[in-house]
């Protein structure tokens, strides 16, 4: 899907075909947005012969990119972000949003819809004088800083997730399905820093003025989104270290938990061992003590009761009965 719109000398159009938009790129005093949602071959064509975008950063635009990064040209800037989005209770995922950048024009490229960037466009829509009148680099700002404020709302439910699992770790009633929930935790949050590091790297050009062709205004503008990207780093990496405090801990009490069961099955193997001895030495086919005589069963009973008495005294005094339940 294509769409733009562009402000020229006040006068606001929306030209859409090859020839509009490259003439509107052109154009000296101008503020051109060009929107492409899942470019077709077309606009990939739009944008390597109309508006003389370099082939390397087209073709970083027809694949798929696994980090945040910024290439300067000669004449423009050209940006890869990523925004997150919850594809599960415990899966986070990513996709890129592309930023093509040049005096007095934007171009956004994105695969799928991104509500921030709709909310934006509308704003455009509804005073586009006003809002275009700002600048293409304010656009260029503001989208950078939707995209950096996604990651805040998916950071505040990992809190909430981290302080759940912190609880049912210690709890002896809890499901068996923690672990799971901690790796797939573990895995978004390991992939939203790796992303937040990135694009951190990437802000920090923008921020310390070393493109070019941003004003001195707007890379002020971008140390502010710098500043979040270092708080959201941080706030991930708390997250990656208590994440595995966590699975280390819940590993270890279940260790403890099958310990103390193995304990209670030692415990009651020895008290049953002096019975088997016994009942095994009685039942053999060979003459023993009191075999036949009427007080012999008594005598076996009380010498099986005397050696489990004398088992037991034994483990409550070496303190081996002390957390059998």
């Amino acid at each position: 899907m294509r769409r733009a719109i562009v402000s020229t000398k006040g006068v606001v159009t929306r030209p859409v075909d090859d020839l509009s938009l490259v003439e509107a790129m052109k154009a000296t005093e101008k503020v051109l947005w060009l929107d492409l949602q899942s470019p077709s071959p077309e606009d990939v064509k739009l944008l390597l012969d109309g508006f003389g975008f370099h082939p390397l950063s087209i073709e970083d635009l027809t694949q798929t990119h696994t980090a945040a990064k910024l290439d300067e040209y000669d004449h423009y800037v050209f940006q890869v972000v990523m925004v997150p989005f919850q594809s599960g209770p415990d899966e986070v995922d990513l996709f890129e949003v592309e930023i093509f950048y040049l005096k007095g024009t934007l171009v956004t490229v994105h695969d799928r819809p991104w509500k921030p960037l709709e909310n934006l466009w509308e704003a455009v829509g509804r005073d586009p004088a006003r809002e275009l009148g700002k600048g293409a680099q304010v656009l260029y700002h503001s989208l950078v800083d939707r995209a950096v404020d996604e990651y805040f709302p998916i950071l505040d439910g990992i809190d909430e997730r981290v302080e759940i699992l912190e609880r049912k770790v210690f709890d002896a009633g809890s499901r068996g399905d923690i672990l799971t929930v901690i790796f797939h935790l573990r895995r978004s949050v390991r992939q939203l820093l790796r992303a937040a590091r990135n694009q951190r790297e990437s802000v920090q050009r923008l921020a310390v003025g070393t493109v070019r062709s941003l004003t001195k205004e707007t890379c002020y503008q971008f140390r502010d989104v710098h500043d979040h990207l270092i708080l959201l780093h941080d706030s991930l990496d708390d997250h990656r270290e208590t994440l595995s405090g966590l699975r280390d801990t819940y590993l270890g009490v279940i260790n403890n938990r099958m310990s103390e069961v193995m304990k209670s099955l030692t415990v009651f193997s020895a008290i049953l061992l002096p019975l088997a001895f016994l009942t095994g030495l009685f039942g053999m086919n060979v003459h023993v003590p009191w075999q036949g005589e009427p007080t012999g069963f008594w005598v076996v009973l009380a010498l099986c009761s005397a050696s489990t008495l004398g088992a037991l005294d034994w483990m409550r005094r070496k303190g081996y009965l002390r957390r059998i339940q």
